[in-house]
């Protein structure tokens, strides 16, 4: 037995030597001077610093953060750069043990206040790479198209590591660990802003393991609800985990209408809710949650939303641009690729971003054929991703399907919202 002791040390004195990983950027304060770096250690001895520099700039500059309490082994660590320049580049690196430090990554803060140029991502249902059902058949590819796009913010839908059907890491904690490696591509040159789905509030999940590792604002009820500001666009996260769940709490919404609220006065040109249940789905396994269409589309409309995102099906489904929700739907368009300030509010359900169903084996069967007279476009051939192309005045979405075989992306589909107007058709 003594001669193990020797293999014991020996292992332990590896394993506190790991590098650091799971590196990902936040924003938790105004995102057009600061970053929010998190990453882990197994050394629990390793100060929480961060060394940064203006991209090609010569001498780093330090700064010191804390532990951020969680789940994972060794410790969790969190650093906020602050007073950087608006739209910049930087290269960073996170400390390691020893004398050690991370690679050099690349980030950026956003572009002031105001209208500006940027591209954004919306990402979920990505589910583990190599699960042993065969059902993450694009999570790999998914990852690295995200990742090559480069976009300055992801989006996070929700439903990311599905523990409830993939044991293979052993407890949620050892899982959670695993997707932030699997995504730390994107992650580290990314911020990425989250809200939950079913799998992480209801399937044996829960909210705290997740949200302890994801730093967001403060907003409402211990983050559920939260926004930011990136240029002129106001982004809402919305707790909205499940069909088969009822409505979202009345002093929830009554922080939603308040937070908009507050950005239609300070005149931001764009208001962009994000969440997990589709008010808006003709899928056969995640059907439109009709409780929260009739909550949340009279406030979009009151609130001049023009695009409203969503997932939990795994298919791709995209409304016109619609007044009347819930009792007397109307669209305000039947173009397929070009709105105007006065058009209604255009759902979207982008799904999935990697992970097949457990209910049927494969992408989400549509009920009704044809589809509902609102619908604009679908598709359940692919794995699916949003990318909204921001500008002065206009957004520009393009959505990609990705088959998982290393053939390129296809954008399916296509449209944009433009304050100027749309040329004639």
């Amino acid at each position: 037995m003594r001669n193990l002791f020797p293999l014991f040390f020996l292992l332990a004195a590896s394993l506190a030597a790991q590098p650091p990983d799971q590196i990902h950027l936040a924003w938790v304060e105004p995102p057009s001077t600061t970053l929010t770096v998190v990453w882990r250690t197994v050394d629990t001895g390793v100060p929480s610093l961060v060394e940064y520099r203006p991209a090609g700039a010569g001498a780093w500059l330090r700064a010191q953060g804390g532990i951020r309490p969680s789940g994972t082994s060794g410790v969790l660590h969190e650093v906020t750069l602050r007073s950087l320049r608006p739209g910049a580049r930087y290269e960073y690196r996170v400390k390691g043990p020893g004398e050690s430090w991370s690679a050099i990554h690349q980030a950026r803060t956003a572009p002031p206040p105001g209208p500006a140029s940027f591209d954004v991502v919306f990402l979920a249902d990505t589910g583990m790479i190599g699960r042993e059902d065969g059902l993450t058949t694009g999570t790999k590819q998914v990852i690295e198209e995200v990742a090559r796009l480069d976009p300055l913010l992801v989006l996070l839908g929700g439903d990311y590591a599905y523990y409830n059907t993939d044991k293979r890491f052993g407890t949620l904690d050892n899982t959670i660990d695993a997707w932030f490696n699997q995504v730390q591509s994107i992650a580290s040159k990314s911020v990425m802003m989250p809200t939950y789905g079913n799998h992480e509030i209801y399937l044996r999940e829960g909210y705290l393991p997740w949200a302890d590792r994801l730093p967001t604002p403060e907003g409402f009820d211990n983050r559920r609800y939260y926004s930011f500001d990136v240029g002129d666009i106001h982004f809402v996260s919305i707790l909205a985990a499940d069909s088969e769940y009822g409505p979202i709490p009345a002093t929830a919404m009554q922080w939603i209408e308040r937070d908009m609220a507050g950005a239609r006065k300070a005149k931001k040109g764009w208001i962009v809710p994000f969440l997990h249940v589709a008010p808006f789905s003709d899928g056969s396994n995640h059907p439109s949650n009709l409780d929260i269409r009739a909550q949340l589309g009279p406030l979009f409309e009151k609130m001049d939303v023009k695009i409203a995102l969503s997932c939990h099906d795994q298919s791709y489904e995209r409304t016109y641009p619609l007044r009347g929700v819930p009792d007397a739907i109307q669209t305000t368009s039947t173009s397929k690729s070009c709105y105007s300030a006065k058009d209604g509010v255009t759902w979207l359900k982008v799904g999935p971003g990697g992970k097949m169903s457990n209910i049927n084996g494969k992408f989400a069967d549509f009920k009704t054929n044809p589809p509902p007279f609102y619908t604009a476009f679908r598709d359940n051939t692919a794995h699916h991703y949003a990318r909204l192309r921001v500008s002065p005045g206009a957004i520009a979405v393009e959505v990609f399907g990705v088959q998982g075989d290393g053939r390129p992306p296809v954008v399916q589909d296509r449209f944009e919202y433009n304050r100027k107007g749309c040329p004639n058709p």
